[in-house]
Parts: C-alpha cells; sequence; structure tokens
C-alpha cells in the first residue's frame, strides 16, 4: 500500500511540473493587454527581507512571493522612492509622462520620451502622474503604464495596464528564486 501510494504521488508531481521543465512557454502572451487596468498597494519597505507587498512582479501579475520568488520589477523602498531593476538579468527604464489619463497613454507614447528623461534604477513617485516602465529580462520584453493614485508615508496605490503583449522568444530556463536589493541609506536623488 505505502508503495502503490508512493508510485502515485511520484506520478502527480511529475504532471505538475511537466510544463515548467517539459515544454518551453508560449511566445507571446497578454494577459493583460487592452484596457483592463489592475490595481497594486504596495507598503514601503521597512527591512532586506523578502519583498512581499513592498514590491510588484508585472511578468507574473502577483505580489505573492510564492509565485514571483523575489523576481519583482518595481519596489517601493525604504527611501520612499520607486525603485526598478530591482535583481540581477533586468535591464529596464522608466519615465514620467507627468499628470495625464492612464486611458490616453499608449505605445506611441515610448517615442516622444527624450532619452534624458528615462530612469534605469529609481525616481520619486508623484501622485497623479503617469509613468512609462519598459522591462527587459533575458529574452522578455513588456511596455507597462502605471498611474499613481495614492502616496502615503506607509503605501503607495497605483493602476496599471499592459500597453502591449509580453515578448518572450525561445525562453530555455526556469524560473528561479532572486535575492533582493539592499535597503536606502536614506534619502537619494534619482537615477
Amino acid at each position: 500500500m505505502i508503495k502503490k501510494w508512493f508510485i502515485l504521488s511520484g506520478l502527480i508531481l511529475i504532471a505538475l511540473t511537466w510544463q515548467a521543465k517539459g515544454q518551453s512557454p508560449s511566445k507571446v502572451k497578454s494577459p493583460t493587454t487592452g484596457s483592463k487596468d489592475h490595481k497594486v498597494i504596495l507598503t514601503r519597505r521597512a527591512n532586506n527581507g523578502p519583498y512581499g507587498t513592498t514590491a510588484y512582479s508585472f511578468r507574473h501579475q502577483t505580489q505573492e512571493l510564492n509565485l514571483h520568488r523575489n523576481n519583482v520589477d518595481i519596489v517601493f523602498n525604504g527611501c520612499g522612492q520607486l525603485h526598478i531593476n530591482p535583481h540581477a538579468g533586468l535591464q529596464g527604464g522608466i519615465a514620467d509622462m507627468g499628470n495625464v489619463e492612464l486611458e490616453k497613454v499608449g505605445l506611441a507614447d515610448l517615442k516622444k520620451v527624450p532619452r534624458q528623461s528615462w530612469r534605469r534604477f529609481c525616481l520619486p513617485p508623484i501622485d497623479g502622474h503617469v509613468y512609462l516602465h519598459e522591462g527587459r529580462y533575458l529574452n522578455q520584453r513588456f511596455i507597462i503604464a502605471f498611474k499613481i493614485k495614492v502616496i502615503k508615508p506607509d503605501r503607495l496605490e497605483l493602476q496599471w495596464r499592459s500597453l502591449g503583449p509580453q515578448i518572450v522568444e525561445d525562453v530555455k530556463y526556469r524560473y528561479v528564486g532572486a535575492g533582493t536589493m539592499g535597503q536606502c541609506g536614506g534619502a537619494h536623488g534619482q537615477r
């Protein structure tokens, strides 16, 4: 009886992990493309532990640590700024579009942003402003627009939507857990 249970549980485990190991992900996935907006609340980071609710993964569309495993795209850090590229391999940029309507921001706006306006590491969030985030990770590319809805000392509320499909080109790796960036020592300039 124990031997049959052991074999059955092994087969179930193989079936559950088959897609992660045996199949490559689709080339283009776009579950958030279009007008559907998503709301997120980020809490201000107070320690150097796992990100939890202090960060968000646009790629995985979650704040849940067990799903994104610290592979996040933005962090509301203790310095009060939004940090991007918080783990190795990320090469994104973020630009402030000003106080505009989120629904009116589109892919064409990427070309309108002056090169010197893009930040690679962090910038202070401004209430009511819309930000473009062009994310790049290995062979993935995604473009997100988000608007800051509420800023409080301990939390930040934003609304976001994808401006196009996530491009995934022959990704032959499996996500592993990422470490976390260090806590900022205090106020600093945007970079």
